[in-house]
């Protein structure tokens, strides 16, 4: 197997694959000590493909196991396995012919290595994907995932294998009230709001389109040059929201905030929150 992987190391290298600079940079962050390492920033700035080229290296020095998570099954159908899976294997590794599983949405290189795909709300592919161990685990548009979500999926960062364990993850920056601005800007547990026990093995790196402008139309730059602010901020700059937008759905706590009361007269509010994605109303009584 040693063989093998060697020799697919060799074919990998013959890529003609030309990374930016800000691309360069984040191979060496994704390749150092660090055990957590997020790409964030605007929108089309090389995040996703420069994560899935060191997964497929990762994968190819070693027969192991490796998985691309995303909120949405049908959302990392269309965007890794549709998109930036053949992009990639096409600009990057033109030689290599992984053998692709459509049913069950994974790849197979030719030293038996498998990179996975899956989204939270499979409720039954979760299940299965998370009674098997990886080598590396990558939360694709980690935005939308919540914490308790991505803290199961780390349990299965559990392969024995000569390879160090990484989690990556990338996304356009959301509100300051996320868990990712906590970990990676913060350095402080999401939950306990206590200093990080090795705040180092979180790190992070911030590429903007402007870091991929050899890959991408000066329209589509101008384009974001013209959004509003806060999408302009997030999509162009990649910066977290300071605004409390969406401040009482990312807090809702069922079991905390929702308990049964008997019809009563007093007072109906209704309100909605168009800044929201997904859209949030909010409607309540105030009885007397």
């Amino acid at each position: 197997m040693k063989s093998i992987s060697i020799l697919l190391i060799k074919e990998l290298m013959q890529s003609e694959f030309k990374k930016t600079d800000k691309q360069k940079e984040a191979i060496r962050l994704l390749s150092n000590s660090s055990k957590y390492t997020a790409l964030f920033g605007g929108s089309r700035s090389g995040k996703t493909v420069i994560l899935l080229y060191a997964m497929i290296i990762r994968a190819a020095k070693e027969r192991s196991r490796h998985l691309i998570v995303r909120q949405n099954f049908n959302h990392i159908k269309r965007s890794i396995a549709l998109d930036t899976f053949p992009k990639v294997l096409n600009i990057a590794f033109p030689h290599l012919k992984p053998h692709p599983n459509k049913s069950e949405l994974y790849y197979t290189l030719a030293n038996g290595s498998e990179i996975f795909l899956a989204g939270l709300d499979d409720g039954k592919r979760v299940e299965k994907i998370l009674g098997t161990e990886f080598s590396t685990i990558w939360f694709n548009e980690a935005s939308q995932i919540d914490y308790s979500s991505m803290q199961m999926a780390i349990t299965r960062l559990a392969e024995k294998n000569s390879l160090k364990k990484r989690v990556w993850f990338d996304f356009n920056p959301p509100t300051k009230s996320h868990w990712s601005y906590w970990l990676f800007e913060k350095k402080l547990d999401p939950i306990e709001e206590i200093p990080l026990i090795e705040p180092d093995d979180y790190q992070s790196l911030l590429m903007n389109p402007k870091d991929n402008i050899e890959n991408i139309d000066q329209d589509y730059l101008n384009l974001l040059s013209k959004m509003p602010e806060k999408e302009r901020n997030r999509f162009l700059e990649g910066k977290y929201n300071d605004e409390s937008e969406g401040a009482v759905y990312y807090s809702f706590k069922r079991d905390t905030h929702v308990s049964p009361v008997s019809k009563q007269p007093g007072t109906i509010f209704i309100g909605q929150d168009f800044n929201v994605d997904p859209g949030t109303a909010i409607i309540f009584q105030f009885v007397n």
